[in-house]
């Protein structure tokens, strides 16, 4: 037997299969008025509702039972053909909406079925009643959660202690199938790459916002809190809901040795689902082809470029990468870079050709115009950005053309008006964001060789630059470093608390720097500086700055 969601061109079997089944049981209970009521519910259009769970069982590739779920735990229809009754496919699909469910499932359950629902743990709530000319008991399965975690400060010690695997998504993928694979019934869109990937989601999603949109968006690292890995209309996920989460399904997690990385991937899909979004945004965390959030089937797969960056898990050279990057593509499924080397364009080129899908490539970007709002012309639209950063130019290009492809694919909808004023108003923490005006103090996650290259395309208009930098030790920091010198000789190099950072002594070893390892004794010292200050590097470091920095600003 096969137990998954169903797809859209099964809808009339299901519908078929139930009208069959529900006029030789669940009928002979109803009166004309229930019949008609029914048949209202068992329609195209109830089915094609993404956020009415509905899964299906096959034998031999023939649909033979199925089960919708509303409202978050109402269980609506379960229906098997009669030839199958009494082998367990009921109690299966049962199962399979009960790990969806947080707390209790309802059912209005026919008198047919109520023995039934009775034989595998659902008992009355109520007696019986008649609504619309419908029979029925309401029922209930009651669920017992230990309560593990108290707060939320126990849950990120748990997830923390988890194994933190890079590379291997067998274990999330048996999870995710074994759970019914609920992220495949949210609309998404992937987006990887070396360098910004947070600014492409954040520039799609603010234009959706401006449209109207419920969007969400899973991005990493953490700038402000854990939290904020996991938004919906940039609003962080509660503490609350995590701590809910975490103990209704830490003994799966347990069970099926969930990594940390991949315990968030399945609470955002979760919590995304919960909350009904209209699309979700999922930003790789590492590589593409193995990385916990190529569990999701996206609308458009994105990469915005190939950098040097992770060498040790993703390659050593462009092709490789690339290739690893352009795992995110499945079947069918179109995938937009920004990149340009030809090495890297050969090697998308041959992934899309397999999986059947298009390489798209941005179209030329012209009239650009460098200054405290950059601007530049794409398409038939004249782009203003609120940032002096140059390099987010390219990365709104490309949000703006996967934007055109979703409008185009008719999975959104936007005016002319929502994307300009939406990409005016995005703006990306840590991202040449401006903490401070007296003295000017700009942060910049600029934490790889190509992502200190684009920084310093945006520095070097400045004067009077003073810098303050830290890197993980796995980074091309002696680039970095050179790379800075071409700006400015004043540069500070401290430390911050990570697994992965270097130490000051190690990073500043053959450069004529200062060393404090103390960031926030350098920091202080900076807002006496007169010029201009960056503080630049791992994308760690700076959100311990801005942090530091922003709760006065």
């Amino acid at each position: 037997m096969e137990y998954r969601l169903i797809k859209e061109n099964e809808i009339d079997t299901v519908i078929k299969l139930v009208d069959r089944v529900a006029k030789e049981y669940v009928f002979l209970d109803f009166e004309t008025e229930g019949i008609s009521n029914f048949n209202l519910v068992n329609t195209e259009d109830f089915y094609l509702n993404k956020y009415n769970f509905t899964y299906v069982c096959l034998d031999d590739n023939k649909i033979i039972g199925m089960i919708s779920l509303t409202n978050k735990n109402h269980l609506s229809l379960l229906f098997v053909d009669k030839k199958y009754h009494g082998k367990g496919i009921g109690k299966k699909l049962v199962e399979i909406i009960d790990n969806l469910v947080l707390d209790e499932i309802e059912v209005n359950a026919s008198i047919y079925a109520k023995d039934f629902y009775e034989h595998i743990g659902f008992s009355l709530n109520g007696k019986l009643e008649k609504k619309d000319g419908i029979l029925y008991y309401p029922m209930v399965k009651k669920r017992s959660v230990e309560k593990r975690f108290n707060n939320y400060d126990e849950v990120v010690e748990f997830i923390n202690s988890q194994k933190d695997r890079v590379y291997s998504l067998d274990n999330f993928k048996k999870y995710m199938e074994d759970l019914g694979n609920p992220q495949l019934i949210l609309d998404c869109v992937h987006i990887g790459g070396t360098n910004g990937k947070g600014s492409t989601t954040n520039y799609i999603k603010e234009v959706l916002k401006q449209a109207g949109y419920k969007v969400a968006t899973f991005t990493s690292p953490a700038l402000y809190s854990r939290l904020d890995i996991i938004r919906i209309n940039d609003q962080f996920v509660d503490e609350e809901t995590m701590v809910n989460y975490a103990n209704r399904y830490v003994d799966l997690w347990l069970k099926y040795e969930i990594s940390m990385f991949e315990i968030e991937v399945f609470i955002a899909i979760m919590y995304f689902i919960d909350q009904k979004v209209d699309l979700a945004l999922f930003e790789v965390g590492l590589g593409g082809l193995l990385d916990a959030t190529n569990i999701i089937m996206p609308k458009l797969a994105i990469n915005t470029n190939i950098g040097l960056d992770h060498v040790d898990y993703l390659g050593h050279d462009y092709q490789s990468i690339a290739l690893n990057k352009a795992g995110i593509v499945k079947e069918g499924v179109d995938y937009l870079t920004g990149e340009t080397k030809q090495e890297c364009l050969k090697v998308f080129e041959e992934v899309c050709k397999k999986h059947h899908s298009k390489l798209l490539t941005l179209q030329p970007i012209t009239n650009i115009i460098d200054g405290n709002n950059v601007s530049y012309h794409y398409r038939n639209y004249d782009i203003i950005l609120d940032t002096p950063a140059l390099y987010q130019i390219y990365n709104s290009a490309l949000a703006l053309e996967a934007l055109l492809y979703l409008k185009l694919q008719q999975v959104i909808t936007f005016s002319d008006d929502d994307l300009l004023q939406g990409m005016y108003n995005a703006r990306w923490a840590g991202r040449f964001e401006i903490v401070n005006i007296q003295p000017l103090i700009i942060i910049d996650g600029a934490h790889n060789k190509e992502g200190i290259d684009a920084f310093y395309e945006c520095a070097k208009k400045y004067d009077k630059i003073k810098i303050i930098f830290s890197a993980l030790r796995d980074k091309d920091y002696k680039h970095m470093i050179e790379k800075l010198f071409l700006l400015t000789d004043d540069i500070t190099i401290c430390e911050f608390e990570h697994v992965r950072a270097s130490d000051a002594k190690t990073l500043a070893n053959g450069f004529n720097v200062k060393i404090q390892p103390d960031f926030k004794v350098a920091l202080d010292d900076a807002f006496n500086h007169d010029g201009t200050v960056f503080v630049t590097g791992s994308l760690y470091f700076i959100s311990k700055v801005r942090e530091y920095i922003v709760k006065d600003f």
